[in-house]
C-alpha cells in the first residue's frame, strides 16, 4: 500500500511539473512574441520621424511656404545661392572673430522672403532663420547689421525682397559626413522648414 501511494505520490507531482513547465513556456513565448511587436512599433515610430524630417529638408533653389510661429503671419522663402567667404561688403571675418583662420567663413545665403499674408511686414521682424549643425531645427544666428537695411524695408502683401542672410560658419565644426549644415526657418516649430547647405 504504501508503495501504491509513493508512486501515486511521484505520478501527480510528474504532472505537476510538466503542467507549470507548460505555462513557464507559454509565458517565455508570449514575452518573445511582445518583444517582437515593441521593436516593430520602434522601427515605425523611427521611420515616421525620418520621414518628417525628410519632408522638412529642401535643397538650396527650392521655394518653401512658412508661417511665423510668433506673429502667424504666412511668408515664401527662396534660398537661391549659398557662398563661404572671408570678406563680405567691404567687412572681414576678422572683424567679427579674432584669429580667425581659413576655417572660419562668413557663410552668406542669398535669399528671396515674399509677403504672402494680407497684411504689410517687415522682414526682420518676422524672419529669423538660424544656421544649425542638424536637421532638430536649432542654430546660430545670423549678423542683423550685415543686412540691417533690406531686413528693415516693408514689404507689402505679394511683394518680396532680395536679401542675405550672413552667418559665421566654422568649418571644423561640420559634423555631417557629407559637409552639410542646415538653414532653418521656423526652426523646432511644427512649420519648419531646413535647407541643406553644402559646404564642400
Amino acid at each position: 500500500m504504501k508503495k501504491l501511494l509513493s508512486v501515486l505520490f511521484v505520478m501527480g507531482l510528474s504532472f505537476l511539473l510538466v503542467a507549470c513547465g507548460d505555462s513557464s513556456d507559454e509565458k517565455e513565448t508570449d514575452t518573445s512574441n511582445e518583444k517582437t511587436e515593441t521593436e516593430e512599433v520602434n522601427k515605425e515610430e523611427s521611420s515616421e520621424a525620418d520621414d518628417k524630417t525628410d519632408e522638412k529638408v529642401v535643397e538650396v533653389g527650392e521655394t518653401v511656404d512658412v508661417e511665423s510661429f510668433e506673429w502667424d503671419v504666412p511668408y515664401q522663402v527662396t534660398v537661391n545661392s549659398v557662398d563661404l567667404v572671408s570678406e563680405y561688403n567691404g567687412e572681414d571675418i576678422t572683424e567679427y572673430v579674432s584669429n580667425a583662420d581659413e576655417n572660419i567663413k562668413f557663410l552668406v545665403a542669398n535669399t528671396i522672403i515674399k509677403n504672402t499674408s494680407d497684411e504689410p511686414m517687415i522682414t526682420g521682424e518676422y524672419v529669423i532663420p538660424r544656421l544649425g549643425i542638424d536637421t532638430e531645427g536649432s542654430g546660430e544666428n545670423f549678423i542683423f547689421e550685415l543686412s540691417e537695411e533690406e531686413l528693415s524695408k516693408e514689404i507689402a502683401p505679394g511683394e518680396e525682397v532680395d536679401l542675405d542672410f550672413v552667418f559665421i560658419q566654422d568649418l571644423l565644426t561640420v559634423r555631417d559626413p557629407e559637409g552639410n549644415v542646415y538653414l532653418h526657418f521656423e526652426g523646432m516649430t511644427d512649420d519648419q522648414k531646413t535647407y541643406r547647405i553644402p559646404t564642400k
